[in-house]
């Protein structure tokens, strides 16, 4: 047994939101590169050991017939066995965008995810095992990002499977079965939520000593922790105050008012941020959070997407076609710095409405 101190590194208001270092000998001897980015050309440089220290990443390898990846999570993998790569034949790596949503996926017993259906949200060792005895046919991974093995136990062969319907997974995967499965570890992250309307971020205001004193705001930036949030199990967490978004009614209806309350668990209060930009409710895919009111009176609310129209804050609604997304339900995602790490936030939006 062995034991060495931990030194963490100071950290700036720029950093990347991904950083892996790789070195050229196994046990993180030899030349060191950092890489914050995806690299496909290992000609100069060939890694043989990681350390992984923001983000996850997919190394990718030289399989028998096709291509094969691993997920790299936070942590040292001291050679490409630790990493769960058979090989030595390096191709690529890549930084693994973060998900906002909680992990859930079902597994079928027929093609087109139809049959007997296995539902899971969290790790499972064993797919195969006695009590189980399930071969899957398709997979239908509702959210969040889950880690595929070959094998039992999370051994053998990975895939990692986003958000998607998957009719035929033989033909998917080339493998016969799944062994297990298991959501991927994302690091925990802090960050600041700024609307794209109004160019000012999601602020606690009020008495910061009482939960149920305080309200939610858009606000120019003000470097303090009313503008920090934490995603955790579907919750959008005030780093400032022990309370979450909350739909106030409790309804799944447009309209309905966002405001801080403390955790209690319920549907109300989760959410998952989407690829486009808009932030939805677990009530119902449709609903989504909007800021509205004049310039003196801003409020919270969900709305259904393609909903606007506004006057102070009366609720008046104008449908529009549903694939219109308002400005004022976009929401862009920054850096945090803090005194151990830097985290990460949502994608940058990069296209117009």
């Amino acid at each position: 047994m062995s034991i060495r101190p931990i030194k963490l590194e100071p950290l700036g208001k720029n950093e990347p939101p991904h950083l892996l270092k790789a070195f050229s000998n196994t046990h993180f001897q030899g030349a060191c590169v950092d890489f914050t980015a995806e690299v496909s050309d290992f000609t100069s440089f060939i890694p043989c050991s990681f350390k992984v220290l923001r983000g996850c990443w997919l190394l990718f390898y030289q399989g028998e017939i096709a291509d094969n990846h691993c997920v790299l999570e936070e942590g040292l993998y001291t050679d490409l066995t630790s990493c769960g790569c058979p090989t030595a034949v390096l191709k690529s790596f890549k930084p693994v965008e973060y998900d906002f949503a909680e992990p859930s996926i079902s597994v079928f017993a027929l093609e087109c995810c139809e049959g007997r259906e296995l539902h899971f949200k969290e790790a499972v060792s064993s797919v195969l095992n006695k009590d189980l005895h399930f071969y899957t046919q398709s997979v239908w991974v509702r959210s969040g990002l889950w880690i595929a093995y070959e094998g039992g136990n999370f051994s053998g062969k990975q895939i990692l499977l986003e958000p998607s319907k998957i009719s035929n997974w033989t033909e998917f995967s080339g493998w016969s079965v799944i062994g297990s499965l298991r959501p991927m570890k994302q690091p925990a992250v802090y960050f600041r939520i700024k609307n794209r309307a109004q160019d000012k971020y999601l602020t606690v205001t009020g008495n910061l000593s009482d939960a149920r004193a305080t309200s939610v705001c858009v606000s120019p930036y003000n470097g303090k922790n009313t503008q920090i949030w934490h995603y955790c199990h579907g919750l959008f967490k005030s780093k400032a105050i022990a309370a979450c978004l909350d739909i106030v009614s409790g309804r799944d209806l447009p309209g309905a008012k966002v405001a801080l309350w403390p955790e209690h668990g319920k549907a109300r209060q989760k959410w998952r941020r989407n690829k486009d930009g808009t932030i939805s409710s677990y009530l119902s895919d449709q609903l989504v959070l909007d800021v509205k009111g004049t310039k003196k009176l801003i409020c919270f609310y969900v709305f259904a997407v393609g909903s606007c129209g506004w006057l102070g804050c009366s609720s008046c609604l104008y449908p529009q076609p549903a694939c219109t997304i308002l400005n004022s339900q976009l929401w862009l995602g920054t850096f945090v710095t803090s005194p151990n790490r830097i985290n990460y936030v949502f994608l940058p939006i990069t296209f117009s409405v």
